[in-house]
């Protein structure tokens, strides 16, 4: 019996499929690279960049001005044709106290042409009532067309880190210098809560920004991409192995979880015992990381790579002394290139054997050129840093100044 299916019907699906297949993985590409879209800084120092969205309701709005007004800082606030055209007044009292006038257009089904056109309409007002150009935007279209937009118009689109609901734990701990927060939602209680949060990054050593002057601040390129590959599998590597990161401050840069001790037996220092603690190999300790992205450009700062570190020493110490996965362990441990810096604050250096020494030493070289670091050849030899986790707690449980 044959098929009364038509040949050539089958091939064009086929085709269709193939093309929408492709399109898709391509919009996937582009979402996860971020090609082309201003989404983090790239610099030492502790920023980040809040964007805002005010809405059709002036009080709120208004109310929204008073909070950063009474604590200091510059947003970026992005707004919509509607908002635009109902409150010329707040539109213009914001860029009077500081604030970058960006824009927001566009949903998952918009084409090109329109959200273009839409940014121009939004962007000639922002420029009647400021006397200013808007110079960034954020998309609800797809990254495609989000990408051919921001060519056609030459605005820039922002992207960052995830909606920040300022709840203060655990998005604290998940917040890193250089991040673009898009901070939510608009409401009474947001509102209400701002002051109260604003206050808290400024103690926790953040500088609050905008976008655009954001350090390092620039858009993603080809040349990223390992970075940002990295960045996944540093995030992947730390939910498999159960790593935390310590301390919520612009300064914290440590991750930890526990690991056993890879080399042979040694003996530390540590209070109460004349002998010492004996550590065994095999014996399962607290193994700290440093965040790749951080430590590659510490290693070309130094002086400011200690004063990092000597924040983060404190903020372990205090980790191990409190946290119940890690308070019964009797030591705590790292493999990095700072353990020299480490060995200032009571650590014991020990070097690797050759085989693992060679080994880290090539993914150091690898992070080094991944993170566009200048003079990637330049050889960081890692070695083993251990303590005993009462004498880290006696040493630096106690935040001094």
């Amino acid at each position: 019996m044959k098929s009364n299916r038509d040949p050539s019907g089958v091939r064009v699906a086929a085709v269709l499929g193939v093309l929408l297949l492709g399109v898709a993985a391509v919009q996937s590409a582009l979402r996860l690279s971020g090609l082309g879209v201003l989404r983090r800084g790239r610099s030492l120092t502790p920023a980040v960049a809040l964007t805002f969205e005010p809405g059709l309701d002036a009080r709120l709005t208004g109310r929204l001005l008073d909070a950063l007004a009474g604590a200091g800082v510059q947003v970026t606030l992005l707004w919509d044709a509607r908002t635009l055209d109902r409150q010329p007044e707040l539109l213009h009292r914001a860029a009077r106290e500081g604030h970058e006038a960006g824009l927001i257009a566009g949903r998952p089904w918009s084409l090109p042409w329109r959200l273009t056109a839409r940014l121009e309409r939004s962007r000639q007002l922002v420029r009647a009532h400021t006397g200013r150009e808007a110079r960034v935007f954020r998309s609800g279209a797809s990254p495609l067309v989000t990408l051919l937009v921001s060519r056609a118009t030459g605005l820039r689109a922002v992207d960052g880190w995830g909606r920040l609901t300022w709840v203060p734990e655990p998005h604290a701990r998940h917040l890193r210098p250089g991040a673009v927060v898009q901070v939510g939602p608009l409401d009474d209680a947001g509102v209400t809560r701002l002051p109260a949060q604003l206050a808290a990054l400024a103690e926790q050593g953040y500088r609050v920004t905008g976008v655009w002057d954001l350090p390092g601040t620039r858009p993603e390129r080809p040349r990223d991409l390992p970075a940002t590959l990295l960045q996944g599998v540093d995030v992947l590597y730390d939910r498999l192995g159960r790593i935390r990161r310590v301390g919520a401050h612009a300064s914290s840069l440590f991750r930890v979880g526990v690991a056993p001790y890879p080399l042979a037996d040694v003996t530390l220092p540590a209070p109460g015992l004349p002998d010492g603690l004996t550590v065994r190999h095999g014996e399962r300790l607290v193994e700290f990381h440093l965040d790749s992205a951080r430590l590659v450009e510490l290693a070309a700062r130094p002086v400011a790579g200690r004063k990092v570190v000597q924040h983060s020493v404190h903020d372990l110490a205090a980790a191990v002394r409190d946290d119940p996965a890690w308070n019964t362990l009797p030591a705590v441990y790292s493999v990095s290139i700072f353990s020299h810096v480490l060995k200032l604050y009571g650590f014991t250096v020990l070097e690797l054997p050759l085989p693992m020494r060679r080994r880290l030493t090539w993914w150091s070289r690898t992070l080094r050129r991944a993170y566009g670091v200048a003079d990637p050849e330049h050889v960081h030899v890692p070695m083993l840093a251990v303590i005993s986790r009462e004498e880290l707690v006696r040493r630096h449980g106690t935040r001094r100044g």
